[in-house]
């Protein structure tokens, strides 16, 4: 009988586990029900939190969105609550039990809320009867939108089941959640954008009247103008501009009607079909060319021509009577409007998508074959933007300079640029309304400064810079294969910094002895998830097969402080420089952290790998990297996968504990790499990145040069080897103090090694010990580059610097 009993227990728990199963797939059929048919976002969200409230049985259900530029979260839609606070009731993250769910990222119970130390009154919304609370956040590719409240009057207890339904219902609404935000933001910055508009018209018609002014002779040449941008690729190039523009365009596509609609539905999907075999070859193409890039990127692209929703709304719009190109104009136009003003990094991309494949429509639509883009000799390309279509049909080879009005220095654009010794200069004000195809342009990427069909004095300043500088890299030339040694037969290894596979051909071209750095993140950056170990592997075995036996360190994941992949949960952090990074995320993701080890072992076996863990603050966490390599080892070993036992392990030293602790550390590491950019920012409390105490960021700062020497005794005190990879590696007037130090080896763009090689060829070892030795004794920034600079003059090097300056 008591068997019987059990049996029956069970099998009501099991059909309550079933029932509560089925129930969440309910409510879950149903919210996807509702946003499938969403309109109007208002009535939308309102029908969301009252489906909500009904089906999980609260007396409240309430949707809080968050404005990410003020950090407060406004009230959208409520059951329960008083309708007429909607709108009204706005709380900072750091206030209430709704703003401490977006500060944890997690959801946030309370049996008795009114008892509970963050809670906040409205008066205005009634809710003083209701007891209990649970807030879920809304997080849309790891940004916080906004929160999921539901009350009861009764003290309860949400179960697991009930917050897991709602954790569920949270990611559906949040895509409606972020078109929310976009209409919002669309609304309010409409006015704004119209008088900016109408503001920069007439600045320009002012410009062009006073550059015909007959009593300015040197301004009455055609076009000519000095626009300024950031710099993004360093150098200077002279050449004709060359416009990139689409070979079809929106602007000309008229509200035309059409007589037969079905056979515009049938030209749209023809269209559609030409498009995807297109996306096909781009994606070989990309593959070949760009290999760090995502073909999921692409997927993305042919995802938007297969979606129902996107082709449903093109043909009620030809159904309605316009003719395809006029139909596909508007749904274009509508889903560009939505991202194109928001601050989100990866709403912005969307745009750029959403435009690149609306086009390739388009020309398919008219039947315009896809450009090749042939460029003349010395061209600079002039473009609004650069899309991946774009990178893959242009050969960068007669390119001398490239000025984009839109981007930023860390866009895909920059980063190629930089890797092809493109000069580049992004983000150029009034570029495309002032540049004419032909124009004479200087593309300055040391400044940041286009100048259009400049002036005579100032093309003659280029020339001759021009001429010193093609001068002065054919001496360095000779240097290309000569070992970077000084007059008394000192050596040290000149390796490059690099991050795409196309940097290997710089790598050689300006002689590198092997790689110091290189930099894992931009697969992992550019991926739409994190990219598996056979991925990994294929990009870590072209470069090492690529460095033709040299060796190659390959540093692990560095993401965090200004680059997260879009794919990873990410808290909001006051501070992310000194938050949840790079070494510290790898050890909290073993799994991912041993899948990239397990690549990097694999490639080992192609050449002379070593592999450096990023920002190490203690010996725990070298340890601990250190026993995952070694889980990653006996893995590899139980598969009988081919792997290399004796790759050398180094660590980053980058931080001011690393510092403090290097007598310790070295013994747990075959080698150090000091990381200049981090050490600087972090001895010195400055971050170089804001203006107003970027002139306090200082390599040459006497406690700066006291850490390196500190670490350089620390590694050769156990007899190990050290070397550098930050920027101050790649600095002149400071070679030959890190020669003095005892430094092995440094580590830098590919472009700074033939300098670097040069100075360190024309010194004595024992006179760089002498220069360092003094140095370690000064006080000031000031004595130090006084004397630096004296030293240098000294010895006849003091035009290296001026020059790389």
């Amino acid at each position: 009988m008591e068997a019987e009993t059990r049996r029956q227990a069970r099998a009501r728990r099991r059909a309550e586990k079933t029932a509560k199963r089925a129930h969440g797939l309910t409510v879950l059929e149903d919210i996807s029900a509702i946003t499938a048919r969403s309109e109007d976002l208002q009535e939308t969200l309102q029908r969301i939190v009252e489906v909500v409230a009904e089906r999980v049985s609260t007396d409240v259900c309430s949707l809080y969105i968050l404005d990410p530029r003020a950090q407060r979260l406004t009230l959208w839609a409520t059951v329960g609550l008083d309708r007429g606070s909607i709108g009204k009731v706005t709380m900072s993250v750091e206030e209430g039990l709704t703003g401490m769910a977006i500060e944890k990222l997690e959801p946030v119970m309370a049996v008795d809320a009114i008892t509970h130390p963050r809670f906040k009154f409205f008066p205005e919304t009634g809710e003083e009867k209701y007891h209990s609370f649970l807030g879920v956040p809304i997080i849309e590719r790891g940004t916080p939108i906004g929160v999921l409240v539901v009350q009861t009057l009764r003290r309860r207890r949400f179960s697991p089941h009930e917050i897991r339904i709602l954790r569920e219902i949270a990611t559906k609404v949040g895509p409606i959640i972020v078109t929310a935000r976009l209409m919002e933001d669309l609304k309010s910055k409409e006015n704004e954008r119209r008088e900016f508009r109408r503001r920069m018209v007439a600045a320009i018609k002012r410009l062009q009247a006073y550059e015909k002014a007959p009593d300015r002779a040197e301004a009455a040449a055609p076009g000519r103008a000095r626009l300024n941008g950031l710099p993004a690729a360093p150098g200077f190039g002279r050449g004709r501009a060359h416009l990139l523009e689409p070979p079809v365009s929106f602007e000309l596509v008229e509200e035309k009607r059409a007589d037969h609609p079905e056979e515009e539905k049938r030209r749209f999907k023809r269209a559609l079909k030409q498009s995807m075999a297109e996306l096909d070859h781009l994606k070989e193409r990309l593959a070949k060319r760009l290999p760090e890039f995502d073909g999921g990127i692409i997927d993305a692209h042919r995802l938007m021509l297969e979606d129902p929703g996107f082709g449903r709304k093109v043909e009620a719009a030809v159904h309605g009577g316009l003719a395809a190109e006029a139909a596909l104009k508007g749904v274009v136009e509508e889903y560009v409007e939505q991202f194109v003003r928001m601050s989100d990094g990866y709403l912005r991309d969307r745009a750029v998508d959403v435009k690149d494949v609306g086009l390739r429509i388009l020309r398919n639509l008219r039947g315009v074959p896809e450009p090749e883009r042939p460029l003349d000799k010395d061209s600079v390309l002039v473009a609004e933007e650069l899309t991946l279509s774009d990178l893959s049909l242009i050969e960068h080879e007669h390119l001398c300079g490239i000025a984009l009005a839109t981007g930023g220095v860390t866009s895909h654009a920059s980063i190629l640029a930089k890797s092809f010794e493109i000069p580049t200069v992004v983000g150029c004000e009034h570029l495309t309304e002032t540049v004419q195809e032909g124009d004479d342009l200087i593309v300055d990427g040391n400044s940041g400064v286009v100048y259009v069909n400049p002036p005579v004095d100032v093309a003659r300043e280029y020339e001759r810079l021009e001429r010193e500088y093609s001068a002065f890299n054919q001496q360095l030339e000779t240097l290309k294969h000569l070992p970077a040694e000084t007059s008394d037969g000192r050596r040290l290894s000149l390796y490059a910094n690099i991050g795409l596979i196309a940097d290997l051909l710089l790598a050689h071209r300006h002689g590198a002895q092997g790689v110091g750095l290189y930099r894992t993140e931009f697969p992992f950056l550019t991926y739409r998830e994190f990219p598996n170990e056979e991925e990994q592997y294929q990009l870590y075995a072209r470069v090492v097969r690529g460095m033709e036996g040299r060796p190659v360190t390959i540093r692990t994941l560095d993401v965090g402080a200004d680059k997260y992949p879009a794919y990873m949960q990410v808290p909001r952090e006051d501070n992310p420089y000194l938050g949840w990074r790079s070494i510290r995320i790898s050890l909290e993701m073993p799994e991912f952290f041993k899948m990239q080890l397990r690549a990097i072992l694999r490639a080992a076996v192609l050449g002379r790998v070593r592999v450096m863990f990023p920002m190490i603050s203690s010996v725990e966490e070298i340890r601990r990297a250190k026993e995952l390599l070694a889980e990653a080892k006996e893995e590899l070993a139980r598969e009988g996968r081919e792997f290399e036992p004796g790759v050398q392990v180094g660590m980053m030293v980058e931080v001011p504990s690393a510092v403090a602790l290097a007598h310790q550390l070295i013994r747990e590491v075959d080698f150090f790499s000091i990381g200049t950019n981090d050490l600087i920012q972090y001895l010195l409390a400055v971050d170089r990145n804001n203006r107003k105490v970027a002139p306090l960021y200082e390599p040459l700062h006497p406690a700066v040069l006291s850490a390196v020497h500190e670490v350089v005794q620390a590694a050769k005190g156990a007899g190990k080897w050290v070397g550098m990879c930050g920027e101050m590696a790649a600095d002149p007037q400071c070679t030959l103090l890190l020669l003095g130090f005892g430094l092995d080896d440094l580590s830098m763009g590919p472009f700074f090694i033939p300098v670097i090689k040069r100075i360190i060829r024309s010194v004595s070892y024992p006179a760089a010990r002498n220069i360092a030795r003094d140095v370690l004794e000064m006080a000031t920034v000031k004595e130090v580059k006084g004397y630096l600079f004296d030293g240098m003059k000294s010895l006849g090097i003091i035009e290296l610097m001026e020059m790389y300056h």
